[in-house]
């Protein structure tokens, strides 16, 4: 695996796609962990650790439509290849043309809306609301340049040139580490954060730019697959936005809370979800309810095994988080405090892992089913009861960081079985439930 290969890209088998992207996949994981321990160790958890992550958690709102476009872009690139290459080259145009009025349209929508969507941070005054709203704008060229990035990777995917795009991330990963130690280390100053975050994204998107002069072509015209991608497009946002709204709507309600809250709430998910990265059974589980149409007992199959599968992971991580946490982060300024914050974040966040990895599976049975439309109104439900659960915990109940995991615990429990209801109805409608 030489340079050549990074910027010469070539056809790959499933064997060496699967060797490469899991090798530069497993390195980009570890530079995500050394950049998250650096924080950790460096400056600890405060108001500037609080402010980029609930930052982090504002942009997510627009980093929706990097995710869906990008998901629509290699399926359709894919079934364009197979007709013919000059139809390939055509959509890969008209969606550059689409990225970048995209990338121009929602990099302007943040900026002009900034110092709006920092008034969601309603525990802030208005100090830690003006740091809130530098974070946020040290953020957009990062935002700007993911569109770019993602749209050239699916151009990549789709031609079975896997390693351009995980060698992108790995850049990315890397070196968001390396400026994020070096800014902190030599600085200390936490404005660091967002800036490593946005120059790595040009960096990494420079590279994929680089690799990607024979498809600079812009085209525009409107056929039946453009039409139909637009449609996708649409209904997906609802899909995509679930998690950045959970997330965010923990964090805003943390912003009532004593500073390093954002950040332990941060922390804490990425600790308890760390089996959710390691098994993506969405990716193996998909091909087999696609071949059978998503017959309900294939269904009920995979949610009893699935369910079965992360109890174990679910038990030893709660039992252990103190542990796991310390071993972890409990390191330089990263204070007792902090670890305790940290380690209350992990146990009841983890509690949600189950339907985590069911919702995965959910919503792509609901695209099997050509049936997406129905994800928006359970999303849009669950999502105003998350709110209302968070004030409860919060204000009423007094639960603090505990109330703000177990209200996103039952959000997730309720957001899983009303999809998993409606999903029986539906294939119980159209007989196809053997």
């Amino acid at each position: 695996m030489g340079l050549k290969s990074f910027l010469t890209p070539s056809k790959e088998t499933v064997l060496q796609a699967i060797f490469r992207s899991s090798f530069l996949n497993l390195l980009s994981r570890v530079f995500g962990y050394l950049k998250q321990v650096t924080i950790a160790v460096l400056i600890g958890f405060n108001i500037n650790t609080d402010a980029f992550f609930l930052a982090m958690g504002l942009l997510g709102l627009f980093l929706t439509f990097v995710d869906v476009f990008d998901s629509l872009g290699v399926p359709n690139l894919v079934r364009a290849r197979q007709k013919s290459f000059k139809e390939f080259r055509n959509l890969a145009a008209v969606l550059l043309t689409f990225t970048t009025a995209l990338a121009v349209t929602i990099t302007l929508l943040a900026l002009l809306l900034s110092p709006i969507v920092v008034n969601i941070a309603f525990g802030y005054n208005e100090g830690e609301k003006q740091l809130l709203k530098e974070y946020f704008m040290l953020l957009t060229p990062y935002l700007f340049f993911s569109f770019f990035f993602h749209h050239f990777g699916a151009i990549y995917r789709s031609l079975r040139h896997f390693t351009v795009y995980f060698f992108g991330e790995f850049l990315f990963a890397f070196f968001s580490f390396l400026f994020t130690f070096l800014g902190l280390l030599f600085t200390k100053n936490p404005k660091v954060l967002p800036i490593a975050v946005s120059l790595s994204q040009f960096l990494a998107t420079f590279y994929i730019l680089f690799v990607s002069k024979p498809y600079w072509e812009i085209k525009f015209y409107l056929d039946k697959t453009v039409k139909s991608m637009l449609k996708q497009f649409i209904q997906l946002l609802g899909v995509y936005a679930v998690f950045h709204i959970y997330t965010l709507v923990d964090r805003t309600f943390a912003s009532y809370l004593p500073h390093k809250s954002i950040s332990a709430l941060t922390y804490g998910w990425m600790v308890a979800m760390i089996p959710r990265g390691l098994f993506k059974f969405e990716h193996i589980v998909i091909t087999s309810l696609s071949e059978v149409n998503a017959k309900w007992e294939k269904i009920k199959f995979y949610t009893l095994r699935i369910s079965l599968f992360t109890l174990p992971f679910v038990v030893f991580i709660f039992v252990f988080a103190p542990y796991i946490v310390k071993l972890l982060f409990g390191y330089g300024t990263f204070s007792v405090l902090d670890i305790k914050l940290t380690t209350t974040a992990t146990k009841f966040y983890v509690l949600s892992l189950p339907f985590v990895f069911l919702w995965a599976i959910f919503y792509r049975i609901f695209q099997i089913k050509e049936k997406i439309y129905w994800v928006v109104p359970i999303i849009g439900l669950t999502s105003i009861l998350n709110g209302l659960l968070n004030y409860f915990f919060i204000f009423k109940f007094n639960l603090a960081l505990e109330g703000i995991c177990i209200a996103t615990l039952i959000a997730y429990l309720v957001l899983t079985f009303l999809s998993f209801t409606l999903l029986k109805f539906l294939i119980n409608k159209e007989g196809n439930y053997g």
